[in-house]
């Protein structure tokens, strides 16, 4: 399932979510930055799987780069949220 798309992953999460991790350069930030990385990627796969047919078609068979990226967007879309919680509550910790 390693696609173009896969690989952009690490990339996506810390533009989206750089500017709310505490001190992302920390240990503290980069642990948070990963399992921001982690959480994404699981709700990618999420989607995808649930978008295929039930004729079990292989993935690059099936999905095009393109909707591989919005099912991307929309995960990274998903988890800001649970991402804002998870670094304010860093941030209380912390100070």
């Amino acid at each position: 399932m390693k696609s173009d798309v896969e690989k952009k992953i690490e990339a996506r999460v810390a533009a989206a979510f750089g500017d709310i991790i505490p001190a992302p350069e920390s240990k503290a930030g980069q642990e948070i930055l990963k399992s921001a990385q982690d959480l994404v990627r699981a709700v990618w796969v999420g989607k995808i799987y649930a978008a295929l047919p039930s004729d079990k078609t292989i993935i690059s068979e099936y999905f095009l780069d393109a909707e591989l990226e919005q099912f991307l967007n929309d995960a990274v879309e998903e988890c800001h949220k649970q991402i804002c919680l998870i670094a304010q509550r860093a941030k209380e910790e912390f100070n």
